[in-house]
C-alpha cells in the first residue's frame, strides 16, 4: 500500500464517520421502536387474555335420564372480581385460592349448569332455546324445485311451513302445477314434517301472477267455485292445517272483486278449521287492498318485504331495505301503513328474503346499471365470501359485496345472518307476531341463520338458580365466611368491646393495675386504639353499615368511651403512690 492509497483511506472513513454515527443512532431508534412494538404486544397478550378469562364461561352438563340424586355437585374455579390489583396479580390470587364447590337441587329438567363468570350468577339450562316462543310465529316457504330440501330444516325452529305452489288456471280454477301437489301427496311430505314436530303447521301456496290472469279468475266465479272445492279436497287429502294466498299484479279495478274473493274463501276455510293468510306487497299501489276490511277475514297479513330492487327495479340497490331514502320505500314504510290503519301489530308477519341480488355497474359513473341475476344465500357465500370482504349500509341495515375485476364490476346485496338480527329486533320493537322466509331452501341449512332465529325467537332456556349450599377453600372460603356470619361477628366485637371497658374500669379500682397500666400516657393510647378498632368493626358488621357510617359511628363510640375512661383515671390518678 503506497503513500497516496493510504491517504485517500483515511480521508475515505473520515468523511464516512458521520454517516456511522448516523447509522449507529438509527439503529437504536429501530432497536428502541422494536422493543416499544414488543412491549405494546406482549400488553395486548395480555389484555386479550383478561378479557378472556372476564367473558369466559365455565358449564357442568348434566344427563337427567341418568342421573337419580337430589343434588349436584360441581367443584369449579373461584370466582375472581374484575376488579383491582387482583387482575394485576392474579397468580396472587390463584395461589391463595383453590376450588369451589357448589352444590344445586336437580330438579329433573336441568340439562346443564352455566355460571356467569362476570356477574358470578349461576343459570340452569332447560335445552329449551331450540323452540319458537309461543310469542311468535315463524314461517318458510318451500319452493317445489328445491324437492327434497324440506327434510333438512330444523323443524324445531319454525311454527309453520308453506309448500310453494299450487297455482291457479284462471279459467278453470284448477292447478296448473299438479305435480307438486302429487308428489306431496306420495311423498307424504306432511306426514314427514309432522314427525319432526307436530305443532309445525303446514300450509299449502296459492298463487297467481299477472295481470290479465288475474282479471279473468277474479270475473270468473265457475272458475273461483271450482278451485274452492278442488282446494278443499286437497287440504284434506294432504292434511294440511290452512293455505297462504300470494295474488300478484291486481288490476286496479278488480281490487273489490279480490276482496270478495277473499271473504268468500275465507269463509268457506273457516267453517272446515282451515286458516288462511294473505301474502300482500310491500306497497299498496293505488289502494287496491282493503286491508281495514279484509283484516277480519285473515289469519294473518304477510307482508312480503322483499324486492324492493331487482329485476324489475332501474338501480341498485337493498332488497329489503329497513330504512330508505326520502319517499323511497323501506320495512319501516310498508309495515307502519298498516298500523296506521288500527291493523294490530300481532295480526302482522313480515318475510324476508334469503337471497341477494347482482347488478352490473362497470358504467355506473354515467349513471347506468343493469340487473344481472337473483342469487340464493348460499351461493352468494359461496361465490364472493372466501374473496370479498361484505360491506354494511347502516341505512338499509343490509350488507353488499362490490366485485371488481378484470372482466366486470358488480354490486350484490344481500342479507346475511347479522342484517337479519338487525330487522328481527325492530320487528320485535314493533311488536309484530313474527317473520318469515322466502325461501328456506335457499340457505342450505346454514347454522348462521337457524341460529339467529333460536337467538331472537326461541324460548329462553337459561333460568337463574340459587346454589342450595356452597363450600369454599382456602382464605377466601374463610373471609366468605366471615361475610356469610356478619351479624355473629359483629355482636361478638361489640360484647367484647364492652367487657374491654368493664374490665379497665375495674382495674382502675387497683392501684396497682393503674400503676402498671395506666400511668404511662402511650399505653393508654394503644389500649384507646384498641378499642376503637373493635367498636368500628363491631358496629359495621352488627349493623351491616357502610363503611364510612361505621367509621364514624366506631369513631365517636370508640372515643366517647376513651374520653370516660381517661377522666376516671384522672380523677383517681391522687390515689397513685
Amino acid at each position: 500500500m503506497n503513500v497516496k492509497e493510504f491517504t485517500l483511506g483515511v480521508v475515505i472513513l473520515i468523511l464516512m464517520s458521520p454517516f456511522f454515527s448516523l447509522g449507529q443512532d438509527l439503529r437504536k431508534q429501530i432497536m428502541g421502536a422494536q422493543r416499544k412494538v414488543m412491549k405494546e404486544v406482549k400488553r395486548t397478550n395480555r389484555d386479550a387474555k383478561k378479557i378472556e378469562k372476564v367473558f369466559g364461561s365455565s358449564k357442568k352438563t348434566v344427563n337427567s335420564s341418568t342421573e337419580d340424586s337430589d343434588i349436584i355437585t360441581w367443584s369449579k374455579e373461584p370466582y375472581i372480581p374484575n376488579s383491582g390489583m387482583i387482575h394485576d396479580y392474579e397468580y396472587i390470587y390463584s395461589f391463595f385460592h383453590a376450588q369451589q364447590e357448589y352444590t344445586f337441587k336437580n330438579d329433573g329438567d336441568i340439562k346443564a349448569i352455566e355460571w356467569d363468570s362476570l356477574q358470578n350468577v349461576f343459570y340452569k339450562n332447560t335445552g329449551a332455546h331450540d323452540s319458537i316462543d309461543n310469542k311468535y310465529e315463524v314461517i318458510g316457504w318451500h319452493p317445489y324445485w328445491m324437492e327434497d330440501a324440506y327434510k333438512y330444516y330444523n323443524y324445531d325452529l319454525l311454527t309453520m311451513l308453506s309448500l310453494y305452489s299450487y297455482d291457479i288456471d284462471p279459467n278453470t280454477g284448477k292447478n296448473r302445477n299438479p305435480e307438486m301437489v302429487k308428489k306431496t301427496l306420495e311423498d307424504s311430505v306432511v306426514k314427514f314434517i309432522k314427525q319432526q314436530n307436530p305443532n309445525v303447521k303446514v300450509l299449502l301456496s296459492i298463487t297467481s301472477f299477472g295481470f290479465e290472469n288475474n282479471e279473468i279468475f277474479l270475473s270468473n266465479r265457475e272458475a273461483q267455485n271450482q278451485f274452492i272445492e278442488e282446494l278443499l279436497s286437497t287440504l284434506v287429502q294432504g292434511d294440511f292445517d290452512g293455505i297462504d294466498v300470494n295474488f300478484e299484479q291486481i288490476p286496479k279495478l278488480y281490487g273489490d272483486f279480490f276482496n270478495f274473493f277473499i271473504k268468500k274463501l275465507s269463509t268457506q276455510l273457516q267453517n272446515v278449521g282451515y286458516s288462511l293468510i294473505l301474502d300482500v306487497p310491500y306497497f299498496n299501489n293505488e289502494n287496491t287492498f282493503n286491508y281495514s276490511e279484509l283484516k277480519y277475514f285473515v289469519t294473518y297479513f304477510n307482508i312480503m318485504g322483499y324486492d324492493f330492487s331487482g329485476e324489475h327495479s332501474d338501480f341498485p340497490g337493498s332488497v329489503a331495505p329497513l330504512n330508505a331514502l326520502t319517499n323511497q320505500p323501506s320495512l319501516e314504510t310498508c309495515v307502519n301503513d298498516f298500523l296506521n290503519l288500527n291493523i294490530d301489530g300481532g295480526q302482522i308477519i313480515l318475510s324476508l328474503p334469503l337471497y341477494g341480488v347482482t347488478w352490473d355497474i362497470k358504467d355506473i359513473k354515467i349513471g347506468k346499471s343493469s340487473y344481472l341475476e337473483s342469487l340464493p344465500y348460499y351461493e352468494i357465500i359461496s361465490s364472493y365470501d372466501t374473496e370479498y370482504n361484505p360491506i354494511f349500509d347502516p341505512i338499509s341495515a343490509s350488507f353488499f359485496y362490490l366485485i371488481n375485476d378484470a372482466e366486470s364490476s358488480k354490486i350484490c346485496w344481500f342479507e346475511n345472518e347479522i342484517s337479519l338480527d338487525i330487522k328481527y329486533d325492530w320487528v320485535k320493537s314493533k311488536k309484530l307476531r313474527g317473520v318469515g322466509f322466502w325461501a328456506m331452501g335457499y340457505s342450505q341449512g346454514s347454522s348462521d341463520i337457524w341460529e339467529g332465529i333460536s337467538k331472537s325467537f326461541g324460548v329462553d332456556s337459561l333460568v337463574k338458580i340459587e346454589p342450595i349450599e356452597s363450600t369454599l377453600s382456602g382464605p377466601y372460603g374463610l373471609v366468605r365466611s366471615i361475610n356469610d356470619n356478619k351479624k355473629i361477628i359483629g355482636l361478638g366485637f361489640l360484647i367484647f368491646a364492652g367487657f374491654l371497658v368493664f374490665g379497665f374500669v375495674y382495674a382502675l379500682t387497683d392501684w396497682r393495675v393503674r400503676d402498671a397500666l395506666f400511668v404511662n400516657q402511650s399505653f393508654r393510647i394503644v389500649y384507646s386504639m384498641i378499642f376503637m378498632i373493635f367498636s368500628i368493626f363491631g358496629l359495621q358488621y352488627f349493623l351491616v353499615l357502610t363503611p364510612q357510617w361505621s367509621i364514624t359511628l366506631g369513631i365517636l363510640v370508640g372515643g366517647t368511651g376513651v374520653i370516660l375512661i381517661n377522666i376516671f383515671f384522672s380523677q383517681n390518678r391522687r390515689k397513685l403512690r
